[in-house]
């Protein structure tokens, strides 16, 4: 299972920074890990539709009066 690390430890002999995912099976080093706040289960971002009107437009639209 995938884990996502929140503080920086070493696990496993490498060092891991806080942001990494790892992939751990064993159950004891995942209990120790979780227990002193070291990892927290990963999940996948979703992903995000922007369906909005007119936002990749390069620039406004300009309004006034006309001049004559």
């Amino acid at each position: 299972m995938k884990y996502e690390v929140i503080k920086g430890c070493v696990i496993n002999g490498k060092g891991c920074k806080v942001g990494d995912v790892i992939d751990l099976d064993d159950a004891g080093t995942v209990n120790s890990l979780m227990g002193i706040s070291r990892i927290i289960p990963y999940t996948e971002p979703e992903v995000v539709v922007d369906r909005s009107v007119g936002l990749n437009d390069d620039q406004p639209k300009k309004r006034g009066n006309k001049k004559a």
